[in-house]
């Protein structure tokens, strides 16, 4: 059976390379050849099956094809499936992903069908976004990528989870497999061939969680993800990976969190959400879109992520306070600048007993003061009746959330790093104005605006854990 195997799998993917592809090259274009083949290679998985599972067999064939790809991209001998201009490593990838999954499923036998899952997430999803995307003129979405890229690849992973459940009847609902589906058009946008791994991966790992960790809040936490990747993904008011970083903050929050967990983050998120619009409508001469990036991501919601994944693990309360603290406390500080904003009265530095121009770090305004107060106010009511604290912990919760928008201010009001502009003469937290450098006239270079949200998370972060644990 295994020399069949191998007989069988080499004679079909020659085939596949050798024949059919030179020929629908001929009729076609290249990149059409290459992706028919790699749809079409969604059969090898179903040959491993038949002949090799549970044997080192199933790992070995992908190692062969890893170093057989390898020679090809060196010499160029796959000619209906290497490019000639541009090329990247993804046939490299293809198969170095494979064999992992492959690797990983022949010592933990019981995760075998979701190696299935992935495999035909990357050849039906990956293929069809490609084979779509490259032979239809709609708009891109990101790099390369386009929308009618996306929908080919979340319809054509959709059908094919189904098909696949179906077939070997494995306990995969239809609204799981959409999740699937919809996961893997999203990760799919990576490109450059890492779309390889990424897809693999993320399809293996949801698809291993639906099959053996099934339950209500799994299901919803990972959808409730998705939706926000989309609105804020396309929306733009978020970059590509910091929107990746959404998603794990929000399935992780919903996921470990609960609902009241998940209730504040959105709460808190959909409000400055809200704010910027208003913004844009208010100042007419704010032109420029500001997108936040996966770094701002990051060190606003990092720490809070931390400690509510903690909170799911060991299920202690001090975990969810600290965590609702830290991540409360960057929302608290974005509404005080962004509301501030809105103000018709310059924002004052109370350290360093000046009016300040608008936007500056260290300047606060009377309404973004009190609309973050208010905000604390909220957050730490609702901590207060929910979890039913103590009223000094009701003063405690509220002192720090509050706290870090002073702390922020403070720090950068006296080490954050400013400059001057040569040409119009104003000062400004970025080292570039009127399309040229700019002179740095105080704080310490590096300690933008980034550093000094990390530093005063940290600080409230660090005060809150001397506290409750």
């Amino acid at each position: 059976m295994i020399i069949l195997g191998y007989l069988i799998i080499f004679t079909y993917i020659f085939t596949l390379i050798f024949f059919i592809g030179p020929l629908i090259k001929k009729l076609t274009n290249l990149e059409t050849s290459r992706k028919i083949i790699h749809i079409f290679l969604f059969a090898v998985w179903i040959f491993l099956s038949i002949f090799m599972k549970d044997t080192i067999h199933q790992v070995i064939v992908p190692v062969i094809f890893l170093f057989l790809n390898c020679l090809s991209y060196k010499f160029n001998i796959y000619k209906s499936v290497e490019r000639e201009e541009n090329n990247h490593f993804g046939t490299i990838y293809f198969a170095i992903a494979i064999t992992l999954i492959m690797l990983f499923v022949f010592i933990y036998p019981k995760y075998y069908y979701s190696s299935g899952i992935a495999t035909f997430a990357l050849t039906f999803g990956d293929g069809f976004a490609a084979l779509i995307g490259y032979n239809t003129n709609t708009s891109k979405i990101y790099q390369n990528k386009t929308i009618s890229g996306f929908i080919s690849c979340f319809i054509a992973t959709t059908f094919s989870s189904i098909i696949f459940s179906s077939f070997y009847n494995i306990e995969l609902s239809i609204v799981m497999c959409i999740l699937i589906g919809l996961a893997v058009a999203i990760f799919e946008l990576i490109g450059n061939g890492f779309d390889n791994f990424s897809i693999v991966f993320i399809s293996f790992i949801i698809s291993c969680l639906f099959l053996n960790y099934q339950s209500f809040m799994l299901i919803f936490s990972i959808l409730l993800s998705e939706i926000i990747f989309m609105i804020v993904f396309f929306s733009k008011s978020i970059d590509y990976y910091g929107s990746l970083l959404s998603m794990l903050i929000v399935f992780s929050y919903m996921y470990f969190g609960g609902i009241l967990g998940i209730s504040i983050l959105l709460l808190e998120y959909f409000f400055i959400f809200f704010i910027s619009i208003l913004k844009k409508k208010i100042i007419k001469q704010e032109k420029e879109k500001h997108t936040r990036k996966f770094l701002q991501i990051l060190i606003n919601g990092g720490i809070g992520t931390l400690f509510i994944i903690l909170y799911g693990i060991f299920k202690n309360t001090s975990l969810l306070i600290i965590s609702i603290i830290s991540i409360s406390g960057c929302f608290i500080d974005s509404v005080s600048s962004d509301v501030g904003t809105l103000s018709k009265k310059e924002p004052y530095d109370i350290f360093k007993q000046k009016k300040v121009e608008k936007g500056l770090s260290g300047g606060m305004s009377i309404l973004g003061t009190i609309s973050s107060l208010l905000c604390t106010i909220l957050i730490s009511l609702t901590l207060y009746f929910v979890l039913n604290l103590k009223i000094l912990d009701f003063i405690i919760i509220t002192s720090l959330i509050f706290g870090q928008t002073i702390i922020d201010s403070l720090i950068g009001s006296s080490i954050q790093v400013k400059y001057k502009c040569d040409k119009c003469g104003k000062i400004t937290e970025k080292d570039k104005c009127c399309d040229r450098k700019c002179k740095q006239i105080s704080g310490i270079s590096w300690i933008n605006n980034n550093m000094v949200n990390l530093i005063s998370s940290i600080l409230i972060t660090f005060i809150s854990i001397i506290i409750y644990i």
